[in-house]
């Protein structure tokens, strides 16, 4: 088999795709993660345990959720370490990487495009800080008022999806694309255009809806689209999962954030002071969210001001996270695993990991979160 290594799954492609002929591969997620494109000394420098597994048992459960209510997506089969997939060719692989010279309507690829949705409005989302500094009408999504994030997208309730776009395989990054421009870059029919972005917002509100279910917020996320040998449009890639969209779940028990907050402060061996005031921080906010996906370690960098240093030359590899923080997230994915698929003995089975409620991860996750933007963590490596 080909192995192409990705930063958090590997494709291993077990049939090459050739002319109008599709192949076959399969999706192997892996406790590897990447964030902010980081590509020093090529991989983020620790991994989460477990969270392969936690993604494989999440991925499948989103696949068979859109194949179920007749969504077509590359999706085969589950299998032992991952899914079993349909594989197109990619443009700078099997096909040019110059999207105008590739004719309209060209069957078995993959096209150069990410679809980005807005369902919730995030608090941390480009489309809100885009909102603040004008460069977007809040009133086109529905609002009547400036949004402070956190917000189901009125749009959204209406059974509207506004999407974005930006290139996948350019190779200077993710460019922003007008809807003209992305329909130019897309190659497709106007038939293939149209029928894209029916999928896209059948599968938007059908996983949406099985994540309220869970009492879980789907907030934002992306959506890649390939085209099969007989000219069908379907959902390429993975979608529905932690990895791909963000997540975020409400705090409604705030004794337990307190119980955490008293753990830490004798974990850690903090001052009572300093606790109290992350209190009034927390005693202040009128709604308490946390992040229940990927972006919980994108937060984590941004806090403790890696990230600027990063994106301005004057850092190069990150500070460790505490192993405490990497056992919490470690417990989210295999909460959140266990939640969405609903295979919790499955999972405690093959990882002897004693599944905790997800409620309960969330608020050790808001925690340690607000302990990491208070400069409250533990001098020696724990």
């Amino acid at each position: 088999m080909i192995r192409v290594e990705g930063s958090s799954k590997d494709l291993l492609i077990e049939v090459e795709p050739k002319g109008d002929e599709m192949g076959i591969g399969y999706f192997i997620p892996k406790d590897t993660f990447s964030i902010f494109d980081y590509k020093v000394r090529g991989k983020w420098p620790f991994s989460i345990p477990h969270k392969g597994l936690a993604m494989r048992y999440i991925i499948n459960k989103s696949f068979e959720l859109a194949r179920d209510a007749g969504i077509r997506t590359c999706f085969i089969e589950a299998v032992e370490h991952g899914c079993k997939v349909h594989v197109v060719r990619v443009p700078g692989r099997e096909i040019p990487l110059d999207q105008m010279s590739i004719e309209i309507g060209t069957r078995n690829r993959m096209v150069d495009l990410e679809f980005i949705f807005n369902y919730y409005l995030h608090p941390r989302s480009s489309l809100l800080s885009d909102i603040r500094h004008g460069k977007k009408d809040y009133r086109a999504y529905g609002f009547t008022s400036m949004p402070e994030g956190g917000e189901l997208i009125p749009a959204s309730a209406g059974g509207e999806l506004i999407l974005s776009y930006t290139t996948k395989y350019d190779k200077r990054g993710d460019i922003s694309l007008s809807r003209d421009e992305a329909r130019m870059r897309s190659r497709l029919t106007d038939e293939q255009w149209s029928r894209a972005h029916e999928l896209i917002k059948e599968c938007t509100f059908l996983i949406s809806r099985y994540a309220e279910s869970k009492g879980l917020l789907r907030f934002d996320g992306k959506y890649e689209i390939y085209v099969d040998s007989d000219g069908n449009v379907g959902l390429a890639d993975t979608f529905g999962n932690p990895e791909e969209d963000r997540y975020m779940l409400e705090i409604r028990d705030i004794d337990m954030v307190e119980r955490f907050l008293e753990f830490y402060m004798d974990r850690w061996r903090l001052d009572a002071s300093k606790i109290n005031a992350v209190r009034d921080v927390l005693g202040r906010k009128s709604r308490h969210m946390v992040d229940v996906s990927k972006q919980f370690l994108r937060n984590w960098y941004i806090d403790n001001g890696w990230k600027q240093l990063y994106t301005t030359g004057k850092a190069d590899l990150p500070p460790m996270m505490p192993r405490d923080v990497i056992s919490a997230y470690t417990d989210c994915m295999l909460s959140f695993a266990s939640l969405w698929s609903s295979k919790r003995a499955e999972i405690v089975n093959a990882t002897g990991v004693l599944v905790r409620p997800i409620a309960e991860v969330a608020s050790e996750l808001y925690v340690l979160e607000h302990l990491n933007r208070g400069n409250l963590l533990p001098m020696e490596s724990l």
